[in-house]
């Protein structure tokens, strides 16, 4: 099962937004709180706060003390609700995307977050919403070509938006914004295919995974860009697979979860951008439609559809080698996940009841 099947949609809850926390103890199956190195040695669960609408399929990134949740679907209603909460005063605010969509992409460099793609009752989006978390303004752009479940990463002052696919076809197009230069460029992904996953470490960009919507063909290419060389080369994973998510910390890449036609995995690629070697582990539990995000030496794998619904978040410390596990607050699916500053937040998705505004939040202190 793969992220569009979770649209069996029932309600919204109805939700009001808060400006403060509520602690909640954590679940977990291990210590809530995580040993690591500076600049952060400590990851504590802190609490609780609510976005301002319940919806899944949305995105997340942060700049500049800033975090911002975007988009999203409940039902059949499209959001371009933004979210943005201010690390440093602990308060929200909200706006508004140019174009309400789901399964959209977003990922930041510098001060800019871009907003990209997605889909919504008005068709597949071009969109791109550009916020400048300094000084807290919004742009507008075009990717290349109109696509949904695009993969986002950025490199030094690039952001890469890969992949996707649209009536029309399944796309190779990568839309490259630079945000020193205010720029954009285009390049092509090795085979074109739509939920496939990005992240990035040291001089390399990688994307990975994929499918082929229209034949349903599962793919285990992984594209690297290497910014040192500005060439393109192909890598393999174990197990083809779509809907899965990535996220880097240090000098290591993990691509996670994910599902190969109907079966889910919990396969997980860990890629040595220093060492240009590939190693494999285990999630807790075989899922897709999960979200991931780093911090504090950790990198965290939140929520997803296995069995059912999740509320498992693995974490793997890239300095130890070594998993354990927390708990959502709540299980849900097709959540979103980014860090700014001392935080990192984990919101919104479907719990299997119900569309969530929930956000798991998590303090980093030294």
């Amino acid at each position: 099962m793969h992220v569009t099947a979770l649209v069996l949609m029932l309600h919204i809850a109805a939700c009001k937004k808060t400006d403060s926390l509520t602690g909640k103890p954590n679940t977990s199956t291990t210590d809530s709180t995580v040993t690591t190195s500076k600049p952060y040695s400590k990851v504590d669960y802190t609490g609780v706060t609510e976005l301002s609408a319940a919806r899944q399929n949305l995105v997340a990134a942060g700049a500049d003390n800033k975090i911002v949740f975007a988009g999203g679907i409940s039902t059949s209603s499209y959001f371009s609700t933004v979210d943005i909460y201010d690390v440093v005063s602990g308060s929200w605010t909200s706006t508004q995307l140019s174009v309400a969509r789901e399964n959209l992409a977003a990922a930041s460099a510098g001060n800019k977050i871009l907003f990209a793609g997605g889909y919504s009752n008005q068709g597949y989006s071009s969109a791109v919403d550009i916020y400048d978390a300094s000084a807290n303004s919004w742009a507008v752009a075009q990717l290349s070509a109109p696509r949904q479940n695009l993969a986002a990463a950025s490199i030094g002052s690039k952001i890469f938006f890969a992949g996707g696919f649209n009536p029309n076809s399944n796309c190779s197009v990568v839309d490259i914004y630079d945000a020193s230069a205010n720029s954009w460029a285009t390049a092509h992904l090795s085979v074109p295919r739509a939920m496939l996953a990005a992240a990035s470490a040291g001089s390399k960009i990688l994307f990975a995974g994929g499918t082929n919507t229209s034949t349903n063909a599962m793919y285990a290419t992984v594209d690297i860009y290497d910014t040192a060389t500005n060439t393109w080369s192909t890598a393999q994973l174990s197990e083809a697979r779509a809907g899965l998510a990535a996220a880097s910390m240090g000098n290591k890449i993990i691509f996670a979860g994910g599902y190969n036609n109907n079966t889910n995995s919990a396969t997980v690629d860990i890629y040595d951008v220093n060492a240009n070697t590939w190693a494999t582990a285990k999630l807790s539990e075989a899922k897709t439609a999960l979200t991931a995000v780093s911090g504090a030496n950790k990198i965290f794998f939140a929520g997803g559809f296995g069995s059912g619904v999740s509320s498992t978040i693995d974490i793997y410390d890239v300095n130890a080698n070594t998993w354990g596990t927390a708990e959502l607050v709540v299980a849900r699916a097709g959540l979103a996940a980014a860090a700014s500053g001392d935080k990192i937040m984990i919101g919104g998705g479907y719990s299997g009841t119900g569309f969530s505004n929930l956000v798991d939040v998590f303090t980093l202190t030294n």
